[in-house]
């Protein structure tokens, strides 16, 4: 009975110490879900994701910051906004809002919360055309809240990261010929064309 007990418990410990957990927020379908990678979409094409990847030693907050901004930026993703936030169990984060144009030429919003704990890298994204960006952008701050990001230490965590420094994405060069619009990524929620972020750091 005392091995059952503790087999028990370890199961449970296990179950609690998931990456991260986001119910689907209002207006939102879960149609995927992964210890790594949570999926949802609206009825209007607005995908919502969370992706998780393992952390390094000094991958703090604001390295995986400019990491990411750096990377979307040679992409042709415009930053538009920069903001701190915190998921609901306290780890810091900051928020990154993008414009972009897909390759169809379709105009886009793209938003992606960083979050960095001593185990994960966390970044909650959501993404959809241009027009429907002021209504779920407005809803981000909330969402991020209700997030749980899991892996943090007791003591000297990398989840209480200072924030990182203001960041800029500098204006492209003018082009001399017409160029092919920013590579659709491939990890992106259905329906849209958000990029993965910085996964092949």
């Amino acid at each position: 009975m005392k091995r059952l007990l503790t087999i028990l418990a370890i199961a449970s410990t296990t179950t609690a110490c998931a990456t991260h957990k986001l119910d689907p927020p209002a207006g939102f379908a879960q149609v995927d879900h992964s210890e790594y990678a949570t999926t949802m979409i609206a009825p209007d094409h607005v995908g919502l994701n969370v992706r998780v990847w393992s952390n390094v030693k000094g991958g703090s907050l604001g390295f995986w910051s400019e990491d990411m901004v750096n990377k979307l930026g040679e992409r042709g993703y415009a930053l538009t906004r920069q903001s701190a936030v915190k998921s609901k169990n306290g780890v810091a984060g900051t928020r990154f809002d993008f414009d972009y144009t897909a390759p169809d030429g379709v105009e886009k919003f793209y938003s992606a919360v960083l979050f960095a704990s001593d185990k994960y890298r966390v970044v909650l994204q959501v993404a959809g055309n241009a027009e429907l960006g002021a209504r779920y952008l407005a809803q981000l701050d909330g969402i991020a809240g209700e997030t749980k990001i899991r892996g943090c230490k007791l003591v000297n965590s990398l989840c209480k990261s200072a924030q990182p420094r203001p960041l800029k994405i500098a204006p492209a060069a003018a082009p001399e010929a017409p160029e092919a619009a920013p590579k659709a990524p491939e990890n992106a929620p259905e329906g849209n064309t958000a990029p993965p972020a910085a996964t092949d750091a």
